[in-house]
């Protein structure tokens, strides 16, 4: 079990720390340390640096190179910072060192996560370790793959929250409370998503139509609930969202 350096201790920081914290020797930098918190932070870089043989970088991407140069000895080095790649990661990395390039999701906060990787393989098992209890892990083969999970679950979440959202106005406007439509929202979410999981368990091809024609009856409502969603261009409004975020995280990392 090797000693773990998370830098940065932020959403995805905390969520992992919080996460290996009780299975791995762990230590804690931030040079923005909360006020009042009770996690035990080092004060001083290099100490913890040595200290820790796997760092993991979650500081802001533009701030990940000044940070990867601070590092005097060859590391296993994680880095989450969307765009940065891996040819700038060894750039900036003392040499010898292993670097993987890693996209999480915000459920991983909750242990649903979604986690893309790529870099050195020497260093996939230390992924597979601290990440395998926040969610599920993706090895990909390129870095475009990777942009791809961050336009996909990296982005995801976001889109899925504006359509929760939009879920619960449209029960508002047809005459909800809000907290009883945000409530029924969720469930509805959480329902069809459970649903699915346990078809694609029975039939690994199923697709999502298969399901969504059940809920379907001819002139019934859902059909003309589904014909106003189209007419807003829905599919293609997710797809273009999708797609956007996936040519902005290729753009960061040009930058």
């Amino acid at each position: 079990m090797k000693s773990i350096g998370i830098i940065g201790h932020g959403n995805i920081g905390s969520a992992i720390y919080d996460s290996v914290k009780d299975s791995h020797k762990v230590f804690l930098y931030d040079p923005l340390k909360k006020q009042g918190s009770s996690d035990p932070y080092e004060t001083d870089f290099d100490e913890f640096a040595k200290k820790s043989e796997v760092i993991i970088v979650c500081v802001k991407p533009d701030k990940v190179a000044e940070t990867l140069k601070k590092i005097r000895e060859p590391k296993i080095i994680l880095s989450v910072a969307a765009g940065i790649s891996i040819a700038t990661l060894r750039e900036n990395s003392p040499a010898l060192s292993k670097v993987v390039r890693l996209m999480p999701n915000l459920p991983m906060t909750v242990s649903q996560g979604v986690i893309g990787y790529i870099g050195d393989t020497e260093a996939y098992q230390i992924v597979k370790s601290v990440f395998t209890p926040m969610g599920y892990l993706q090895e990909l083969g390129s870095e475009d793959a990777l942009n791809a999970i961050t336009g996909l679950s990296g982005s995801g979440p976001a889109f899925v929250f504006s359509f929760i959202q939009a879920l619960a106005e449209g029960g508002v406007k047809s005459g909800l409370g809000y907290a009883d439509a945000l409530r029924i929202s969720i469930q509805t979410v959480k329902g069809s998503v459970s649903l699915m999981e346990k078809e694609l368990e029975k039939n690994p091809d199923l697709h999502p139509y298969t399901l969504r024609n059940k809920a379907t009856s001819p002139g019934g409502t859902t059909i003309f609930g589904l014909d106003a969603l189209e007419k807003g261009k829905f599919t293609f409004s997710v797809i273009d969202a999708v797609f956007s975020a996936f040519e902005r995280a290729k753009e960061l990392g040009k930058k």
